[in-house]
C-alpha cells in the first residue's frame, strides 16, 4: 500500500475517532465554547463526513425499540474494562468509542442503505437548542419551535412545521440543502441564515453568508414557481402564503440572530411589536391595556431568559407599569408629573 493511501486512511481513522467524541461530549451538552471548536472542526470536509456518518447511524439506532434494538447493540462487544476507566488516554478513549460506533454503522449496514430514517427536534417555550442533522449541519432552534428531518444520503431535506431555526450547512455541492414550508422552499448549497415561520403563516428569511434562494411554490406540484428570489449576506425577504410582503432588502443579520445568546434587540419599535416578539419566550399572557403604552418606542437589548423581569427593567427607563392579575403581565401607561391634570406648574 502506497504511502498516500495510508496516510489517507489514517486520517479518516483520526476524524472517526474525534467525531466519537464530539458526538459523546454533545450528549452531556457543549459549552459555547466546545460549540465554536465544533463548528470549526466541522469546517473540514473529511470531518463533517466521518461526523455525519457516526451521527446518523445513532439516529438509525434510537429509531428503534425493545428487542429490535438490543438485538442490533448486541453484537457490539464492550470496552476492555481499562478503556472504560477514566485514567485511560483521551485519544484512547475516543478510538474505542469510534470502534463502538463503527460497529454500529456495520450492523446497521442494510438500514443505511435504505437511506436515513426521518427525524424531529422540538423545543419548548422558553428553551433554545442546537442539534446537529444527520449530514453534520449545525440548526439552532429557537423557543417553541419543532423541525423534522426528511432527507436521505442523496437529499438533504428538512421541513420547518413552526418557530425559527438557524441554520449553518454543510457545502455540498452535489446535494443541495432544502428547507421546505407550507408554500414555500428555501433552497443552499452551504451557508448561515435563519428561517422563522410566524404563527400567522408569513416566514421571514435573513441570510448572514452564503446565498440562499427562495421561491414560492405553485398550486401544484409540476407548477412553475410563483415567485423566487435570491439572497446574500446581510439581506432579508418576508413573504406570506400568497405573495411577497417585503421583497430583498438590507439588514443587520448579525442583529436578528441574538437569539442564540437569549437577546432580542429592538431599534426604536413601538412596545407593541416589541411585546409581540417577546411573548414567544414565555406561556405567560402579556397584555398592553391602552394605545399610549402600545405606541411608545423602546431600543435597546433585551434579555429572554426572563420575560418579567425585562419588563420590569423597561418600566424603569420607560413610563409604563408592569403588574400580575390572574396570570397575566399587564402593561399600562404611567403618566410623568408634568403630564398629571393636577400637576403643579
Amino acid at each position: 500500500m502506497n504511502p498516500e493511501t495510508l496516510l489517507e486512511r489514517h486520517r479518516q481513522r483520526r476524524a472517526r475517532a474525534q467525531a466519537a467524541v464530539w458526538l459523546a461530549r454533545m450528549g452531556r451538552g457543549l459549552t459555547p465554547g466546545r460549540q465554536r471548536a465544533l463548528e470549526h472542526w466541522l469546517s473540514d470536509p473529511l470531518n463533517a463526513k466521518e461526523f455525519s456518518e457516526l451521527r446518523a447511524m445513532l439516529d438509525v439506532v434510537s429509531e428503534f425499540k425493545g428487542a429490535a434494538r438490543a438485538s442490533l447493540v448486541a453484537g457490539v462487544e464492550p470496552l476492555p474494562r481499562r478503556e472504560r476507566a477514566g485514567s485511560a488516554p483521551r485519544w484512547l478513549v475516543g478510538v474505542a468509542a469510534a470502534a463502538v460506533l463503527t460497529a454500529l454503522l456495520a450492523a446497521g449496514a442494510g438500514l443505511w442503505a435504505l437511506g436515513y430514517l426521518p427525524r424531529t427536534y422540538s423545543t419548548s417555550v422558553g428553551q433554545i437548542d442546537s442539534v446537529v442533522l444527520p449530514d453534520g449541519s449545525m440548526v439552532y432552534l429557537n423557543t417553541d419551535s419543532k423541525l423534522r428531518w426528511i432527507g436521505s444520503p442523496h437529499d438533504r431535506r428538512v421541513r420547518l412545521l413552526r418557530g425559527e431555526a438557524f441554520f449553518e450547512v454543510v457545502h455540498d455541492p452535489s446535494r443541495p440543502f432544502r428547507i421546505l414550508l407550507a408554500h414555500s422552499e428555501v433552497r443552499v448549497l452551504g451557508t448561515r441564515f435563519d428561517v422563522y415561520r410566524k404563527r400567522d403563516g408569513n416566514v421571514l428569511v435573513t441570510v448572514v453568508s452564503g446565498t440562499v434562494a427562495v421561491e414560492g411554490l405553485g398550486a401544484s406540484a409540476a407548477a412553475a414557481p410563483a415567485w423566487e428570489r435570491r439572497l446574500t449576506a446581510n439581506q432579508q425577504i418576508e413573504y406570506s402564503p400568497v405573495g411577497l410582503l417585503a421583497d430583498v432588502h438590507s439588514t443587520l443579520a448579525a442583529n436578528v440572530i441574538r437569539w442564540r445568546e437569549g437577546i432580542v434587540e429592538t431599534r426604536g419599535e413601538p412596545l407593541s411589536k416589541f411585546v409581540s416578539n417577546l411573548s414567544r419566550y414565555t406561556p405567560q399572557r402579556i397584555v398592553i391595556t391602552d394605545s399610549r403604552a402600545a405606541r411608545m418606542r423602546i431600543g435597546g437589548a433585551f434579555s429572554v431568559r426572563n420575560v418579567p423581569s425585562t419588563l420590569q427593567r423597561i418600566a424603569r427607563i420607560e413610563p409604563i407599569t408592569v403588574t400580575r392579575q390572574d396570570g397575566e403581565l399587564i402593561l399600562a401607561y404611567r403618566a410623568t408629573q408634568a403630564q398629571r391634570p393636577n400637576a403643579l406648574r
